[in-house]
């Protein structure tokens, strides 16, 4: 019996966490996350494959609450994928993290996700792990530093604007160096240019 209630409780405050009204579902996320933790971890992370963006959206934000908890499973979920959609949300979620608990370093499984994101092919998943990167700090940079001199094209598009971001003289630099060298895509000397002359 304490089972039925406890089920019929956990479904009436998850119904009440999508809710639109912030009040009623903040409110029922923090009921959520404390009487139901490993249980709501796991339908959150079930619902990065759900079809609706809605869904998706608060997940990822509620996931991203948790800390390094929900990274573990993020991570798993990361490898066992091969959904493109499924994956994004994974790399939303770690940014979220990143950004709500500044952290500065991944932990070596974690930069394994990053590797893999950066070799996928994916412009969506690309462009994502290049945002991650942006919020990591100076592991990041130094990992932008590399991926800009790449010679897939969009990578190191994206990895420009990442730097232009975060500009420092080193950046400066760089840039300096990146114009004098002729094997750098003209579109990328654009691209620095540009901002050299906004």
């Amino acid at each position: 019996m304490n089972d039925y209630v406890d089920i019929n409780n956990y479904i009436e405050l998850y119904q009440d966490f999508l809710h639109p009204n912030p009040n009623i579902n903040s409110q029922a996320f923090l009921i959520l996350r404390k009487e139901f933790e490993f249980r709501f971890m796991e339908n959150l992370i079930a619902n990065l494959k759900e079809e609706d963006l809605f869904i998706r959206r608060k997940s990822i934000l509620a996931l991203s609450m948790f800390g390094e908890k929900a990274l573990n499973s993020i991570v798993s979920l990361y490898m066992e994928t091969n959904n493109t959609i499924v994956k994004v949300s994974c790399l939303k979620t770690m940014i979220k993290v990143v950004v709500n608990f500044n952290l500065e370093e991944l932990t070596q499984k974690e930069m394994l996700v990053v590797d893999l994101a950066l070799k996928d092919g994916s412009p969506e998943i690309i462009l994502t792990v290049i945002s991650l990167l942006r919020q990591l700090g100076n592991t990041g940079r130094n990992i932008l530093i590399k991926t800009c001199r790449d010679k897939d094209l969009l990578i190191a598009k994206a990895s420009i604007s990442a730097l232009l971001e975060m500009k420092d003289q080193t950046i400066d630099d760089l840039f300096d160096k990146l114009l004098n060298d002729k094997s750098i895509d003209p579109m990328i000397k654009e691209d620095i240019l540009r901002d050299k002359i906004i």
